[in-house]
C-alpha cells in the first residue's frame, strides 16, 4: 500500500506589478523577464528552414514556417525547357522572377491525379534533391541548400518511363522566413 502524505498549505505569494510600486530598475527587470518568457514560449512560431524544405512540406508543400502563405500572384516562376517530352526524358527547369528567393521546394505531378510526386529530380543549382515519401521513385522533390539570395536556379527532371500524360511543376518559393508563395503551377508538360 502506498503512503497518504498530508497536504501542506502553500504560503501565499501576491506579485504588486502596479508601476507605483515598481522602481524603474525593478520595473526593466519585469519586462525583460516577460519578454524572455513570451520569446520561449513562442519562439518558435516563425522559423525558417535554411537547408532545405522538411520532408513535412511534402504534403501541401507549405515551408512550416509558422505564418501563412501570401495570397497574392507569385512573382516567381518556373520555366520548362520543352512543354513536350518523351517518356524517360529529361528537361531543365529554371526558377526565376522579379526578384532574389532565399528557398524554394519543387515537385512534379501528374496532372490528372495531384496526388504523389512523379519523376526524378537532380543536378540543382544551389539546392539538393528531397525523398517524399508519398511517391514511388526517390529524388522525387528539389530544395535549396542554404537560405543566400538566389536570382536564377536551375535544375534537370526526368519523366518516369512509362508515364504518358500531362505533368505539371509546382514550385513554393520563399523571399524571406514570412514571405513566400506556395505551389506555383508552370506550364504543362506532356509526356508521350
Amino acid at each position: 500500500m502506498l503512503p497518504v502524505y498530508p497536504l501542506l498549505p502553500l504560503p501565499a505569494f501576491q506579485l504588486d506589478c502596479s508601476p507605483s510600486k515598481l522602481s524603474a530598475s525593478n520595473m526593466f527587470k519585469y519586462v525583460c523577464l516577460s519578454l524572455s518568457l513570451f520569446l520561449a514560449l513562442n519562439g518558435n512560431l516563425v522559423q525558417g528552414t535554411p537547408t532545405g524544405a522538411p520532408l513535412i512540406a511534402c504534403a501541401d508543400m507549405t515551408p512550416q514556417h509558422g505564418v501563412g502563405p501570401q495570397n497574392t500572384t507569385s512573382p516567381f516562376g518556373t520555366t520548362p525547357s520543352s512543354t513536350s517530352i518523351a517518356q524517360g526524358s529529361t528537361i531543365t527547369l529554371t526558377l526565376t522572377g522579379s526578384g532574389p528567393f532565399k528557398g524554394f521546394l519543387v515537385i512534379a505531378f501528374d496532372n490528372d491525379n495531384q496526388v504523389a510526386p512523379i519523376g526524378a529530380f537532380s543536378a540543382i543549382s544551389s539546392g539538393q534533391t528531397l525523398d517524399c515519401r508519398t511517391g514511388p521513385t526517390p529524388m522525387n522533390a528539389a530544395t535549396h541548400i542554404d537560405n543566400l539570395d538566389k536570382t536564377t536556379v536551375t535544375m534537370d527532371w526526368t519523366a518516369p518511363a512509362g508515364f504518358v500524360g500531362t505533368v505539371l511543376i509546382k514550385t513554393s518559393f520563399v523571399q524571406d522566413v514570412a514571405t513566400f508563395w506556395v505551389a506555383t503551377e508552370s506550364a504543362l508538360i506532356t509526356v508521350a
